[in-house]
């Protein structure tokens, strides 16, 4: 099972993206995304960008055909010296429309998705060698840099500098065998393109980064309790099968309920605002007492459950009876407090719902016989 333990600091983060609103070269990524979420930011931006970016790869390659018609006007005829370096375009593109579908990671996709802008300049420097007239040669560099900059929109800055900066490569090794007249003119006029181009992508990949931020703000929020800060019951359909309802994992588990022994009376006794402080305090009781594999829900009320992954008999009850123990011998700021807990062992061929049904008797059993105490659904 993957380990989904909610990040404590998401709000942190959060906070940081509303103080660094004013987007000015400062405002690096790295002063939003801490170092340790980067791999989840960029796989996220490469998820909502890059049928964007294949589109602009389809477009770049279909452009770069196009211009045959170009050489066509300078030729005054039927270029047929260019066609097929135009024409050459087609066979990296051939291979990224086969294989963009199969690229689910970022780092795959930065070494496919380049292939058509570079491919595309290349088949313009082939091009280029067969034109007598070459006066528009810089033009059609200077259009590339656009190209970059559409693929960019998926990719990661860092690794965007680096191989856009390639361009600049690509003109000199040309130049080698196609003798650009005004080569000095090409570059000077390339290098405040290719510093805007990156600056724009430093701007835009800030832009996404509020919008990660919020995104996973929003889907803590979504599966968090309000109140005590652990997860709701809403967690549990992250990490079960939505068609089964069995849980992903292959690992043995129990699942564990506990209530709040006479909570009611606590309510009635000391007030609302009492009520919510000892779920506040149970909450995060419980989480002293689990693994980071583990999950505490707040089923509802003063219900929680307990998901105790990879876990054996004697831990299962030694667990639950610290968390016993911990609570009645506790001290928070309100009353005395004692819970009941019922648990069961999960089997690999049940949805959960069997498996908490049981959990449940369990803990009623406990209450109906004392509270204050932890029921193995086995020994009933």
């Amino acid at each position: 099972m993957k380990n989904t333990k909610k990040p404590q600091n998401i709000n942190k983060f959060y906070i940081v993206v509303m103080k660094f609103r004013g987007y000015n070269i400062r405002t690096m990524i790295t002063k939003k995304i801490a170092k340790e979420e980067l791999l989840d930011f960029y796989q996220s931006k490469f998820d909502y960008y890059k049928v964007v970016s294949a589109y602009c790869a389809v477009i770049i390659a279909f452009s770069e055909i196009s211009y045959f018609f170009t050489d066509c006007q300078l030729y005054g005829r039927f270029s047929w010296e260019t066609l097929i370096p135009r024409l050459s375009v087609l066979l990296p593109l051939a291979l990224f429309l086969l294989l963009y579908r199969k690229v689910k990671s970022y780092k795959a996709g930065v070494l496919l998705y380049y292939l058509i802008p570079h491919a595309a300049m290349w088949a313009t420097i082939w091009s280029v060698y067969h034109l007598e007239n070459r006066d528009f040669v810089r033009e059609g560099f200077i259009i590339m840099h656009f190209a970059f900059l559409t693929i960019g929109l998926a990719m990661p800055v860092m690794y965007h500098t680096i191989i856009h900066g390639f361009i600049f490569f690509n003109i000199l090794v040309s130049n080698l065998f196609n003798h650009y007249e005004h080569l000095d003119m090409m570059l000077t006029l390339a290098i405040p393109i290719y510093i805007g181009v990156i600056l724009l992508q430093i701007i835009l990949e800030n832009t996404y980064a509020d919008h990660y931020l919020i995104k996973k703000s929003l889907e803590l929020n979504s599966i968090t309790d309000e109140l005590t800060g652990v997860y709701n019951r809403f967690k549990i359909n992250e990490i079960v099968d939505p068609e089964t309802h069995k849980f992903y994992t292959d690992e043995s588990i129990y699942i564990a309920m506990l209530d709040i022994d006479y909570f009611k009376k606590v309510n009635d006794n000391y007030g609302h605002e009492a009520g919510d402080i000892i779920l506040k305090y149970v909450g995060s009781r419980l989480e002293t007492h689990v693994q980071n594999q583990d999950y505490v829900i707040r089923w509802g009320g003063e219900e929680f459950v307990l998901l105790l992954v990879d876990c054996d008999a004697s831990r299962v009850a030694k667990v639950t009876e610290e968390i016993r123990q911990d609570i009645s011998s506790g001290e928070n700021s309100v009353c005395p407090l004692t819970i009941s807990i019922g648990y069961s062992k999960y089997k690999a061929d049940e949805n959960y719902h069997s498996c908490l049904d049981r959990a449940d008797k369990a803990l009623y059993y406990a209450k109906k016989h004392g509270r204050n105490q932890v029921v193995d659904y086995t020994n009933i």
